[in-house]
């Protein structure tokens, strides 16, 4: 553009100072219009230099209007970056706020299964102490019962002098202690072994249910970290693509 106003301009001076020298060399004749011919080369020249300005005004202008142009589209670009960039960081704020909450959720699970599973091992225990007392009382009442009828057996069955009555009496109570320590022996191991089973079973409970829990937790954080990773990298290319 510069070139083309150049060109024109020089073509401008080219025919005015051809028609100029021509004017000259006829007016040359008339030594009484010398005048006039200066007043019409200042015409010319005032010309030209209005023409000069005008077409610096006008490269000036165009390059004002180029500058600004040029200051919106950074502004825009800039505005646009921030955009992209809050979105990021919203983003990324939700899936923390998410994986927090997961993690809290799964914490209150894993608290109300122990709680639970306490609930019910303490239930067992009352039960088992409820059955096992409730075992012995019977048990020990049966075996009074017992002793007593058979004492009452031994005891009309034998019909001896009076001398060896205290005999007959040391018997049977030896016999019935016996019998009542064995049968209280008995039941003790019974009580014991139920309670050395029940006590195994629990612990295997309680073991199956914390690694079931455990690997529950590790599948929902290997689901939530892949997922993770998966923005992350959508969230990177963006950026990388905006920047090239």
């Amino acid at each position: 553009m510069c070139l083309c106003i150049i060109i024109t301009i020089n073509e401008l001076i080219y025919y005015l100072q051809y028609r100029y020298f021509h004017q000259h060399h006829r007016y040359q004749r008339y030594h009484d219009h010398h005048h006039q011919h200066n007043h019409h080369l200042i015409i010319i020249i005032i010309i030209i230099i209005i023409i000069i300005i005008i077409i610096i005004i006008i490269i000036i202008i165009i390059i004002i209007i180029i500058i600004i142009i040029i200051i919106i589209i950074i502004i825009i670009i800039i505005i646009i970056i921030i955009v992209i960039v809050i979105v990021i960081i919203i983003i990324i704020i939700i899936i923390i706020i998410i994986i927090i909450i997961i993690i809290i959720i799964i914490i209150i699970i894993i608290i109300i299964i122990i709680i639970i599973i306490i609930i019910i091992i303490i239930i067992i225990i009352i039960i088992i102490i409820v059955v096992v007392v409730v075992v012995v009382v019977v048990a020990l009442v049966l075996v009074l019962v017992l002793l007593l009828r058979l004492h009452r057996i031994i005891s009309s069955s034998i019909v001896i002098s009076n001398s060896s009555s205290i005999i007959v009496t040391i018997t049977n109570n030896i016999v019935m202690v016996v019998i009542v320590v064995i049968i209280i022996i008995s039941v003790i191991r019974i009580i014991i072994i139920v309670i050395v089973i029940v006590v195994v079973l629990l612990l295997v409970v309680v073991i199956v249910i914390i690694v079931v829990i455990v690997i529950l937790i590790m599948n929902n954080f290997n689901n939530v970290k892949p997922i993770a990773q998966l923005i992350f990298a959508v969230n990177s290319d963006v950026i990388s693509n905006l920047f090239d």
